[in-house]
C-alpha cells in the first residue's frame, strides 16, 4: 500500500485502547486524515494471516506502486503457549511459517503454498469471514445482517461450533471412504476366491467327465479284446489252412471260367454284328436292283432343264421389275419438266416464281425442253424393251423332278454298285469266327460253393497263434492301466480349492454402519448433538448481544432463533436490518461483533486484539460514541484486550491515553512507534 522501503512495526500485545489518527502531509497536514494508511494496518494483518486484504484488492495492487516490488509483511503471535511467525510477501512471492523458530513452510520456492496456508488456518482456528466480523471491524466489510441467509448460517455455525461437527464429519467421511474401499477390496478378494474356486470346480468336473470317458473306453477296449480273444481261440487252424488251399483252387477255376465267359460274350456280340451287316447289305441290294436306270438318267436331264428355265424366268422378272422402276422415275421427271416449261412460257422463274424476261430466259427454256425431249425418248425406249421382255415366253415344269441319286454320275455307276454290294455280301458270309478256336481250347469248370475262411489270407492264418498270444498280452496290459484322473481330482479338491471367510467383510460392514451412524449424528439437522450445541451456545449469544445492546443504547430487541435466523423488534414491531438508521445499524454491528467475540472466546480461545475501523465515526451520535468508548475501555481494562480504534475524530484524542499517529509524507506512510525491528 503506502508503506515504502522503511519497514514499519506495530506492537499489538497491549492491554489498552489505542486511538489511530492519521495526518496526510501531502494534502497540507491540517486536518487531512484520508489516505494516510490507517486501514493499511488491518489489511497487512489480514494479508499476513490469510494472503488477502479485507476488501477485494488484487494482490499485486497491495504492493507499493513507487517501489513496485519487495512487499513483505511479518506477524508474530502466540497460541496456547506456542510461538508463531508468518512472513508473507509479493514480487517475489514469499511465504514462511515458523513454529517456535522452526521453519514449517511446505514449499520454500512458492509464496502461495496451499499446504502452508492450511497449517496457518488450523493454528488460528478462524476463517477469514470470521476474522472480519469479530477481530477487524471496518466499513468495507458487509454487515452480518446484510449477508445472504446461507452466508449468515455458515458464520453462525462456525461460531457456535457446529462447523466442528462438519469437520469431524469430514474426517469420518474420509474414514468411511477408506472403510468402503476396504469393503470393496475385501468383496473383490472374496469374489476372486469364489471365481477361482468356480474355475477349479469346473476343472474338477472336466476331469471327472474325462475320467468317466476313460473308464468307459477302458472297459470297452477290454471287452472288445476279450471278444476277439474268445473268437480266435475257437478257430481250428488246421481246418483254416485247408480252407485257404481249397479257396485258392476255387479262385483259380473261377478265373478260368470268367475268361471263358468273357470269350463267349464277345463271340456272341461278333455273331450278332455279322448277321446285322448281312441283313443291311441284302436290303440295300434289293432296293438298288429295282431301280430303272434309263428313267433315272432321264430324270436327271429333266432336273437340269428345270433348274436352267427357272433361272431364266427369275432373271426376266427381275429385269422387268427394274425397267418398271426406271420408267416410273422418268415419268416423274417428265411431269416435273413439263410444269417448269409451262411456268417459263409465262415468263416466270420455275424456282422462285418471279418474272423472268432477261437474256437467259430463252436459254433456260431451251435447256428444259431439251431435257423433256430426252426424258420422253428414254421412257419410250424403256417401255418398248419392257413390253418385249414381258412378251417373251419361258416354260418351266410345274413340279421339280426328284431322281434317286444326287448326281447323274452316281446313276451311271448304278450297275457297278449292285455288283460291289454282292461282293460284300459274299465276303461277309465266308468270314471266320475269331473266337471259335480260343473257346475250343477252354473247358467248362464246375465251381461249387465258395470255401469259407476266417482270415483274409493264408499268411494271416499262419500268424494265428501269435495273434492269440498278442491279444492276451493286450488284455493284461489294459487291466494294468492306472486311472490318472483320480489323483488329479483329489489334489485339486483338497489343495486348490480355497475356503471363503466373511469375518473381515462382516467386521468392515459393522465399522461402516457405525461410521454412517456417526455421520448422520453429526450432519443431520435433527441430530440431538446439533440441537444441544445450538441450545447451549445460542442462549449465551443472545444474552451477550442483549447486554451490549443495552450498554450501547439501542432500544431494539435482537435475538437469534433456533433456526439460526435473526429477529429485530422495536415496541412489538418486527423490523428488517435496513429499517434501522445508520447509527442504529452501527450500534447493532458493534454489539453483534462483541457478542460473537464473547461466544468465540468461551468456546475456543481468547483473542487479545480488536480493530474498529471508522465504525464509530459513521452515524453515531455523541451518546453512541460515549457508550462505545466506555465499552471499549472497560473491555481493554477488565479483559486485558488490545483495542485499536481507527477514527477521523480529533476530539477523541482527549478521551484516549494511547494514540498511534499515522503520517503520510512524500507518498509514504510511517507510524510513530518505538518498535525495534530486526
Amino acid at each position: 500500500m503506502s508503506v515504502g522501503n522503511a519497514t514499519q512495526g506495530i506492537n499489538f500485545d497491549r492491554n489498552d485502547l489505542t486511538l489511530v489518527l492519521g495526518e496526510n502531509m501531502d494534502l497540507g497536514g491540517d486536518g487531512s486524515r484520508n489516505g494516510t494508511g490507517k486501514t493499511t494496518i488491518i489489511n497487512a494483518l489480514s494479508y499476513a494471516l490469510y494472503g488477502n486484504a479485507l476488501s477485494n484488492i488484487r494482490k499485486d495492487n497491495l504492493v507499493n506502486k513507487t517501489n513496485g516490488k519487495n512487499m513483505l509483511v511479518g506477524l508474530d503471535f502466540g497460541v496456547n503457549g506456542q510461538e508463531y511467525r508468518i512472513e508473507r510477501g509479493r514480487k517475489p512471492n514469499v511465504l514462511r511459517f515458523y513454529v517456535n523458530n522452526e521453519d514449517k513452510s511446505s514449499d520454500d520456492a512458492q509464496g502461495d503454498s496451499r499446504e502452508t496456508q492450511d497449517a496457518i488456518e488450523r493454528v488460528i482456528g478462524m476463517s477469514h469471514d470470521m476474522f472480519k466480523h469479530i477481530l477487524a471491524l471496518n466499513t468495507y466489510t458487509e454487515p452480518f445482517l446484510s449477508l445472504k441467509s446461507n452466508e449468515q448460517r455458515a458464520i453462525i455455525e462456525q461460531l457456535l461450533g457446529i462447523t466442528l461437527l462438519s469437520e469431524r464429519a469430514d474426517k469420518i467421511k474420509d474414514l468411511n471412504k477408506i472403510t468402503k474401499d476396504s469393503i470393496t477390496q475385501e468383496e473383490m478378494r472374496i469374489r476372486a476366491v469364489q471365481e477361482a474356486n468356480k474355475r477349479i470346480e469346473e476343472q474338477i468336473e472336466t476331469l471327472k467327465r474325462r475320467q468317466t470317458l476313460w473308464k468307459t473306453k477302458h472297459d470297452s477296449d477290454i471287452a472288445q479284446l476279450v471278444v476277439q480273444y474268445n473268437d480266435l481261440s475257437k478257430i481250428n487252424i488246421a481246418e483254416e489252412l485247408i480252407a485257404h488251399q481249397a479257396l485258392a483252387i476255387y479262385n483259380t477255376k473261377k478265373t478260368q471260367q470268367d475268361a471263358r465267359d468273357s470269350l463267349l460274350a464277345r463271340q456272341t456280340a461278333w455273331q450278332q454284328k455279322q448277321s446285322k451287316d448281312l441283313a443291311d447289305l441284302e436290303t440295300l441290294r434289293a432296293s438298288i436292283s429295282e431301280l430303272d436306270v434309263a428313267a433315272e438318267l432321264q430324270a436327271h436331264q429333266a432336273l437340269a432343264e428345270y433348274i436352267t428355265k427357272s433361272k431364266e424366268l427369275a432373271d426376266r422378272d427381275k429385269e422387268v421389275a427394274r425397267l418398271g422402276k426406271d420408267i416410273d422415275k422418268e415419268s416423274v421427271l417428265i411431269s416435273k419438266l413439263a410444269a417448269e416449261i409451262v411456268t417459263l412460257n409465262d415468263h416466270k422463274c420455275y424456282a422462285c416464281g418471279q418474272d423472268f424476261h432477261d437474256v437467259q430466259h430463252s436459254t433456260v427454256l431451251a435447256d428444259k425442253e431439251k431435257l423433256l425431249s430426252d426424258a420422253q425418248a428414254a421412257v419410250a425406249a424403256k417401255t418398248e424393251e419392257w413390253n418385249v421382255l414381258r412378251a417373251k415366253q419361258i416354260f418351266v415344269a410345274a413340279t421339280q423332278p426328284v431322281p434317286h441319286y444326287k448326281t447323274e454320275a452316281e446313276a451311271i455307276r448304278h450297275s457297278s454298285e449292285v455288283e460291289n454290294i454282292q461282293q460284300k455280301i459274299d465276303a461277309k458270309q465266308i468270314e471266320a469266327d475269331p473266337y471259335a478256336e480260343q473257346l475250343a481250347e477252354t473247358t467248362v469248370e464246375v465251381l461249387g460253393p465258395v470255401p469259407k475262411t476266417h482270415y483274409d489270407s493264408e499268411a494271416d492264418a499262419i500268424k494265428h497263434s501269435g495273434q492269440v498270444a498278442n491279444l492276451l498280452v493286450q488284455i493284461q496290459n489294459k487291466h494294468a492301466e492306472v486311472d490318472t484322473y483320480s489323483e488329479q481330482i483329489t489334489d485339486m479338491t483338497t489343495q486348490a480349492l480355497q475356503s471363503v471367510a466373511y469375518d473381515a467383510l462382516n467386521e468392515l460392514t459393522r465399522v461402516q454402519d457405525h461410521q454412517d451412524f456417526l455421520l448422520k449424528l453429526l450432519t443431520s439437522k435433527d441430530s440431538f448433538v446439533r440441537k444441544k450445541i445450538i441450545d447451549q451456545n445460542l442462549s449465551y449469544l443472545n444474552a451477550r448481544l442483549t447486554h451490549y445492546l443495552d450498554r450501547i443504547g439501542l432500544p431494539h430487541t435482537v435475538k437469534f432463533q433456533n433456526d439460526l435466523t435473526v429477529s429485530i423488534e422495536e415496541l412489538g414491531r418486527e423490523l428488517d436490518f435496513d429499517n434501522l438508521s445508520r447509527g442504529e445499524r452501527n450500534r447493532l454491528i458493534l454489539s453483534m461483533s462483541w457478542a460473537f467475540r464473547d461466544v468465540w472466546e468461551s468456546l475456543y480461545s481468547p483473542i487479545n486484539l480488536l480493530f474498529i475501523d471508522e465504525l464509530i465515526d459513521n452515524g453515531l451520535d455523541t451518546q453512541g460514541v460515549e457508550s462505545s468508548l466506555a465499552l471499549l475501555k472497560k473491555m481493554s481494562r477488565e479483559r486485558n484486550k488490545s483495542i485499536w480504534l481507527v477514527s477521523h475524530r480529533d476530539e477523541l484524542a482527549g478521551r484516549v491515553e494511547n494514540i498511534l499517529k499515522v503520517v503520510k509524507e512524500n507518498g509514504f506512510t510511517s507510524y510513530n512507534t518505538d518498535i525495534e525491528l530486526s
